[in-house]
């Protein structure tokens, strides 16, 4: 019994590897056949399959809204090589129309680059998007993004890649340095808070102390702006003068200037000096005005008051 069993074990094992052989043995005689066929198959049939491709990839970039100039340029200038081959092989010479595989191979490769390129950019739009907020200063992104877009569109796809992680790693360093600020703008507001929080007794008693000395010498404040100002509208009324005075001697004894010049420079120079001279009345009787107020002395250091002053300036404007 044990013996029809072992009998029965081994038959079914040598089986088994026969059948194995034969699906092997079919299996390279198919690999064998398919090479075969490439082998015994010609450079001129190899070239029109070529061909063939390459227009239905020039096609498919049509539809995919891709730029197709740089394929279209090696599609021609494929079927310009394949039909000079076929004439030199009609009129048998020397042909070789293995030189037209290379161009299919290049269209082949950009169509492959154009997809990858299309992806790499989609992604990283999508990541921009998420990534950078209004706030943020992104001009460094944007440039490098109209980079691609420009490569894009030349189709130099082979140069989209470096520019896609150039870009990836400016919006990394941008979040990076939004996050540092919103870091120091929390901890600062946060400073803020207990800071007044703490010292807000001293901090309006300040601000109202500063209020109750500017209410006080606000008279005192403006009488001082306004002599400053006395000062500075005098002063360059002399100016004025002076560049009156150095127009004329140009004109009138050197002749470095013509005559349009000259008039123009002094007529520009005169409504100058008027405007000085209707502002500086107005001026000094508002400082009269304060320091009647105040009872002070307009300019200290002189012996005469308020009073005499505002005389002599009346009898001034009557002249």
């Amino acid at each position: 019994m044990r013996k029809k069993e072992n009998r029965y074990l081994v038959n079914r094992r040598i089986v088994l590897m026969i059948i194995i052989f034969v699906f092997i043995s079919l299996f390279c005689f198919r690999v064998g056949a398919v090479e075969s066929n490439d082998k015994n198959m010609s450079l001129e049939e190899q070239a029109v399959i070529c061909l063939n491709d390459s227009d239905e990839l020039f096609h498919e970039l049509i539809m995919e809204n891709f730029s197709v100039q740089r394929v279209n340029d090696s599609l021609i200038e494929a079927t310009h090589l394949f039909d000079a081959q076929t004439v030199l092989k009609e009129g048998r010479k020397n042909h070789d129309f293995s030189l037209v595989l290379p161009f299919c191979e290049e269209i082949s490769l950009i169509k492959k680059s154009a997809f990858e390129a299309r992806d790499e950019v989609t992604a990283l739009l999508k990541f921009y998007n998420e990534s950078i907020t209004p706030e943020m200063n992104a001009s460094e992104v944007e440039e490098t993004l109209s980079e691609i877009d420009n490569e894009m569109i030349s189709e130099r796809y082979e140069k989209v890649k470096p520019l896609v992680s150039k870009a990836y790693e400016q919006i990394i360093n941008i979040k990076s340095i939004q996050t540092t600020l919103n870091l120091f703008y929390k901890s600062t507001t946060r400073d803020l808070k207990e800071f007044f929080y703490k010292n807000w007794i001293y901090i309006l008693s300040g601000v109202l102390l500063l209020f109750i000395l500017f209410w006080i010498y606000k008279k005192t404040i403006r009488r001082w702006y306004i002599k400053r100002k006395i000062s500075n509208l005098e002063l360059r009324k002399k100016i004025l003068q002076g560049l009156i005075s150095q127009t004329q001697r140009d004109y009138f004894q050197t002749g470095k200037i013509p005559e349009g010049a000259y008039n123009t420079r002094t007529k520009k120079f005169a409504e100058l000096i008027r405007d000085i001279d209707q502002s500086l009345p107005l001026l000094k009787e508002e400082l009269f005005k304060i320091a009647d107020k105040l009872k002070q002395k307009v300019f200290p250091g002189k012996e005469e008051d308020t009073k005499k002053i505002k005389e002599k300036e009346t009898k001034k404007n009557k002249k």
